[in-house]
């Protein structure tokens, strides 16, 4: 009997043993708030702390930009007004036709240049020159004018654009506002909404390289050029039409018979040596057995073939036969 009763007060004994040990392991309810509000704590200590290193290295780029907007860009925007300017007065109302005797005798397709084309509707300011120059794109009719290497005529027959490669004469003034964009609030805007470190070490490396060498290359070659050729295409219905894909309203344009306003300017003296108003039309046909049916292939033979025979139309104005 004592034995037994010995065995129930060691099992009394250990149950209240566990009971104990089981409250102490328990953690309490203000503990948990505590160990929460360390953690919580820590957190926001290291967003601050981030945000505020992301804030300064933000303010870092941004007072750089500034100031070389003050040096390069003190080079670069006198230049950029100057052709904005002719791009808006172009623009407003056609002041008629005008062939200068300079047009004969000069030989501006063998200038150092610039070339810009756009929609009227695209060139009413300076804002829209900006934004839209950006996305220029090159076409044929220089190709055609200038008398490029490489042969048109196998570019219309495999259905290229001509000026769509490597040439670089006229220079196309989209690449000046590339290259230029990091002097632009559009991209302190950017910068300014980063809100990683990742995206921003993007913008440093744009800036660097900009500073280094997008820019000064741009202005040199802006400073240096003799001849500013400006295309203005006027809409008409027929070019909302021939949209395909991806193409913007202006490659629509070239696809179809339309007024293009041509412009020849002595960026020397800032006159204007041609103005011309042409319709941008021609014709092809295809020969051989093989029919081109592809249509992104054929809007680019008719893009080709419009502005190689608006190129002749112009070249004939300028020097007639």
């Amino acid at each position: 009997m004592g034995e037994k009763r010995d065995i129930g007060l060691k099992a009394i004994r250990g149950a209240q043993e566990d009971r104990r040990r089981g409250k102490a392991a328990r953690i309490s309810g203000p503990v948990w708030l505590a160990a929460g509000g360390v953690i919580l704590f820590g957190v926001v200590l290291s967003w601050f702390l981030s945000g505020r290193a992301l804030g300064k290295a933000k303010d870092e780029l941004l007072a750089q930009q500034r100031a070389a907007v003050k040096t390069v860009g003190a080079e670069w925007i006198p230049l950029r007004d100057k052709l904005e300017a002719i791009t808006v007065d172009a623009a407003g109302a056609y002041k008629g036709d005008v062939v200068t005797p300079e047009a004969a005798t000069w030989d501006f397709r063998s200038a150092p240049g610039l070339y810009l084309r756009l929609r009227v509707e695209d060139a009413k300011d300076p804002a829209s020159v900006r934004k839209n120059a950006a996305s220029s794109l090159r076409d044929g009719f220089t190709a055609c004018l200038l008398r490029h290497e490489g042969g048109r005529i196998g570019q219309i027959a495999r259905g290229e654009d001509a000026g769509s490669g490597a040439h670089d004469q006229p220079w196309n003034l989209r690449q000046a506002y590339t290259a230029t964009r990091v002097l632009g609030d559009a991209w302190v805007a950017d910068v300014e909404a980063a809100t990683d470190d990742l995206r921003l070490r993007v913008f440093q490396e744009q800036y660097e390289k900009a500073k280094k060498e997008d820019i000064p290359f741009a202005i040199d070659v802006v400073k240096r050029a003799k001849v500013f050729l400006l295309l203005l295409d006027e809409d008409v219905p027929e070019a909302r039409e021939a949209l395909l894909g991806d193409a913007g309203l202006s490659e629509a344009l070239q696809q179809v018979p339309h007024p293009v306003r041509v412009h020849v300017v002595n960026l020397e003296t800032g006159s204007i040596v041609a103005r011309l108003r042409k319709v941008a039309q021609g014709e092809f046909m295809i020969a051989g057995e093989r029919a081109v049916t592809d249509p992104e292939t054929r809007a680019a033979m008719r893009r080709q073939v419009n502005n190689c025979a608006l190129a002749e139309d112009v070249s004939s104005a300028l020097v007639p036969r």
